[in-house]
């Protein structure tokens, strides 16, 4: 018999939201997916009604303020998104024995690493989105969750707007030269990927406690690469020259690849490297 659920996708008007809006008719669960004006996950007795009206059995939190620069000036509404919000669906959780799956971030590591982080390295971010982000991962880590998972993952792109690539993509089909960042290094995720792997896991959570898990393509390359990367595989005639960024308003980690040895050990999982994934992606989606 087919385990049924009810599912509610918070934040379904970012990129992984749409995402797994897009890949969510090919499982067998009853989704609800709403924004943030359809659900103000910010009120606590606005998600409870909710929650206990359509029967939710699983929350999947892709809401996040993720505006890094903005976070800096807008700390009251990003620390509500990020983490007094994620205390309410917490605690609503603990009460209601709702299954959690909740999006974070590589921002929670300071970048002082030169390896992959991995899930047991010890977390220092370095700006205000950062530290909401962490907070929201204590909050949620303070309750009583069972078969319930936190997902860090980075360098988020889809075939949605207002990501590097698809960026990218509009510079180097408009331009004959385009500079990019040599000194901040991660590993890009491919938004259908997370999601894929977010819906195959979900059978397979039998956990008594919140684990943590760290979700990326393989490998790690820096922004001027993965830029030369998107110009090679999209066939623009464009010539991309590296820069240094120096003088930061707004620190952010400099080296922030994850290891996602974890994730793909206990689910058995294979997942593409991020040069295969970007190529799939730009070639898929018909992006010259």
């Amino acid at each position: 018999m087919i385990d049924q659920k009810n599912i509610l996708i918070t934040g379904s008007n970012g990129q992984l939201g749409k995402t797994l809006k897009d890949i969510s008719l090919r499982y067998p669960y009853r989704f609800f997916f709403r924004s943030k004006k359809e659900l103000d996950i910010t009120n606590f007795f606005v998600i409870k009604s909710f929650l206990k009206k359509y029967k939710i059995n699983l929350i999947i939190n892709c809401a996040a303020y993720t505006n890094v620069d903005n976070s800096e000036n807008d700390k009251i509404i990003s620390d509500n998104v990020n983490n007094l919000a994620v205390n309410n669906i917490s605690k609503l959780c603990e009460e209601l024995e709702i299954q959690l799956i909740h999006i974070s971030t590589d921002y929670v590591f300071d970048g002082l690493k030169q390896i992959p982080y991995n899930e047991l390295d010890n977390t220092n971010p370095n700006n205000h989105y950062g530290q909401t982000k962490l907070s929201g991962e204590k909050k949620i880590l303070s309750f009583n969750l069972k078969k319930s998972i936190i997902i860090r993952t980075s360098w988020l792109y889809s075939i949605y707007d207002n990501n590097f690539v698809s960026k990218i993509l509009f510079k180097l089909k408009n331009n004959k030269e385009i500079y990019v960042v040599k000194n901040e290094i991660g590993s890009p995720t491919n938004s259908y990927d997370l999601s894929k792997t977010i819906m195959e896991i979900i059978p397979h959570l039998t956990n008594t406690k919140t684990e943590i898990f760290h979700f990326s393509n393989l490998g790690f390359c820096s922004r001027f690469e993965f830029a030369k990367k998107i110009n090679e595989f999209s066939a623009f005639d464009c010539i991309v020259k590296e820069r240094i960024k120096n003088h930061e308003k707004i620190i952010r980690p400099k080296f922030s690849a994850l290891d996602s040895s974890k994730i793909i050990e206990k689910f058995n999982l294979k997942i593409k490297t991020w040069e295969n994934s970007l190529r799939t992606h730009i070639t898929y989606n018909n992006f010259s």
